[in-house]
């Protein structure tokens, strides 16, 4: 394990710190709220205390609208999507080295599962939940912008035929063929 340094990507003044010093916070949850001018401050504090959407942070809102093309083709069962991760600041894309797992594998938390190349270096990237490995979307050797999906996590087994299918509409690769099913 090691302590990283995050750093913002885009210019402004912290308004709001919601996770204090020395204190652990689940993955994807805000840590702190940035006001793009000065005079925007207590406005954005004050947002961010009551949970008001309009202090929403400007780094999820790529995500969501590169989520929302794929919405309708979504399976409904559960399962975690891997983005390619930000390794450092000016990280703009990153290169699957190595695969460490396949699909059909079983994965835990915390379990190196890629190797990924930055433009400062090569890091293992771990699995933040327990799951089977559906489908991979970015193959060793290709490259992929930083939160574009790289990998789909099955919660359970039954659902890797759906999330394959659905990794295929992510990737623009051909869906895999549908396997006859059990008379």
């Amino acid at each position: 394990k090691a302590d990283m340094d995050v750093e913002a990507f885009e210019d402004g003044f912290i308004a709001k710190i919601m996770i204090a010093e020395g204190e652990s916070a689940p993955v994807g949850d805000v840590v702190a709220y940035i006001a793009a001018e000065e005079s925007e401050i207590a406005e954005v504090a004050a947002t961010a205390e009551g949970g008001g959407a309009a202090a929403a942070p400007a780094a999820e809102e790529p995500a969501a609208a590169a989520e929302a093309p794929a919405a309708s083709a979504v399976p409904d069962c559960e399962f975690s999507q891997i983005d390619m991760p930000a390794l450092s600041s000016t990280m703009k894309e990153g290169k699957v080295v190595s695969w460490l797992k396949s699909e059909g594998d079983t994965i835990e938390a915390g379990e190196a599962i890629m190797v990924v190349e930055s433009d400062k270096a090569d890091m293992d990237v771990e699995a933040f939940e327990d799951g089977i490995l559906a489908a991979i979307i970015t193959g060793e050797g290709e490259s992929g912008a930083v939160g574009a999906p790289v990998a789909l996590i099955a919660s359970n087994e039954a659902d890797v035929p759906a999330l394959q299918a659905y990794a295929a509409t992510l990737s623009g690769a051909p869906a895999p063929a549908a396997a006859s099913a059990p008379a």
